[in-house]
């Protein structure tokens, strides 16, 4: 009855936020959704403070429940990512391989590791002492872009095609790299063993390819028996039976689960959907739109109330540091990857411009809160928690509510060679 009770209730609120934010906000959805649950979050801890309240410890039992970490990396997180890239074009993902391969892979590397020894030194200036390896455990995690808050927000932008599939491309892909440097860093940081360089390519092989392999199956099991059925709810049934076991057995076979899913979805996509008739596809496209816009919905407010249970005592100029470093470092890791594809002639366009989009683009969402949550408790675990929030709070609201206004759609246009 309690499990129940806890998703009513956070339906209800996600759904009496949506009418406020739309009636009277009129923010882009995922982002009034945040501001509003962790504006009720901020108004029941102050009252709670100046003795106004009956205590915060229930409403904090209530965000423990939820459990982000658990339920969205090994729970709906499947979903959204099907969702999210069956209606992303696998040609155009191909025409820009190169780049989106170059940023998912080398800027998330260099990211992660600049963010680690960055933090590391200024921190320890700042006399908050993190670890040189629990510093790279939250480089890692919060160097990838998340594909959920990029496909939410930037999606509404109205960004040209090609730049589109560049920022979704990446933000989709970027997910394998970020888990195995985070994987390998956290054991180390734990103490549970010492990956050498070779471990950490044979994981990162394992993680990848791995997934990747797991995915174009599922796909050709999505493929075959949907093209053979004509039904709705036949073809609604053999899609999340797919992406729900397809999910569960990525993660018994250790091999990445998100990218297994983002592939299943672009290749359903792109050649099984063209397959069936307009009245079969269009329901089945309606069914997974509503998915996506729920559950976007639904995270995005317990992201907002997940500052109920974000340590704060001490730690405030973490926050700050964190997202000026984050910034940074992302900057720096995107030019030199840019830098590099035009040196080899397979980007041409203004890098420049390219570089500052695609950092203030670069959006955090819930992936980081969550591999942040799963941490086990440590005094490392206050202080990365505190700085996943801030860096993820900053990215949407931020970042997430300015992009339009500093990129025009003329200025974006003229980023991208012809």
């Amino acid at each position: 009855m309690q499990v129940l009770l806890t998703i009513a209730t956070i339906l209800g609120l996600t759904a009496l936020f949506s009418y406020i934010n739309e009636r009277f906000l009129h923010l882009q959805q995922t982002i009034g959704l945040m501001l509003l649950a962790l504006g009720l979050m901020l108004v029941l801890m102050l009252l709670n403070a100046v003795g106004l309240g009956d205590g915060f410890a229930e409403e904090q039992a209530f965000v423990i429940r939820l459990s982000l970490d658990a339920t969205l990396l090994n729970g709906v997180l499947c979903f959204m990512l099907f969702a999210g890239s069956i209606n992303v074009n696998i040609r155009t993902l191909g025409e820009e391989k190169w780049v989106i391969l170059t940023l998912a892979i080398g800027a998330t590397l260099i990211a992660a590791v600049l963010i680690g020894f960055a933090l590391w030194w200024l921190l320890g200036l700042a006399g908050i002492a993190l670890g040189l390896t629990f510093a790279l455990v939250f480089g890692a995690l919060i160097s990838p872009t998340d594909p959920i808050a990029a496909l939410a927000i930037l999606g509404k932008v109205g960004l040209p095609p090609r730049l589109e599939a560049i920022i979704n491309g990446e933000s989709l892909f970027n997910d394998g790299v970020g888990v195995v440097i985070f994987t390998i860093f956290l054991a180390v940081a734990a103490g549970t063993q010492q990956p050498t360089l070779a471990d950490a390519l044979v994981m990162f092989l394992r993680e990848v390819l791995g997934g990747v392999g797991l995915g174009v199956a599922a796909a050709a099991v999505m493929h075959h028996m949907m093209t053979r059925t004509s039904d709705y709810g036949t073809h609604v049934l053999i899609s999340l039976s797919v992406v729900s076991l397809g999910y569960g057995l990525a993660e018994h076979l250790e091999v990445s689960g998100p990218i297994a899913m983002v592939v299943t979805g672009l290749v359903v996509g792109s050649f099984s959907l063209p397959r069936l008739a307009e009245q079969q596809r269009a329901p089945f496209g309606t069914f997974w739109q509503a998915i996506d816009e729920v559950l976007n919905a639904v995270l995005f407010v317990v992201i907002g109330l997940h500052i109920a249970i974000v340590p704060s005592a001490g730690l405030m100029p973490t926050a700050a540091i964190a997202i000026v470093v984050c910034l940074a470092a992302r900057w720096i890791s995107v030019n030199i990857s840019l830098n590099a594809l035009s040196v080899t002639g397979a980007l041409k366009g203004d890098r420049l411009g390219l570089t500052n989009l695609l950092t203030w683009g670069g959006l955090r969402g819930g992936l980081a809160v969550a591999m942040a949550m799963s941490l086990p408790d440590s005094p490392e675990k206050a202080v990365i928690l505190h700085m996943t929030y801030g860096v993820v709070a900053f990215s949407i609201i931020v970042q997430g509510l300015t992009i339009s206004r500093i990129f025009k759609a003329d200025q974006l246009k003229r980023l991208m060679a012809q």
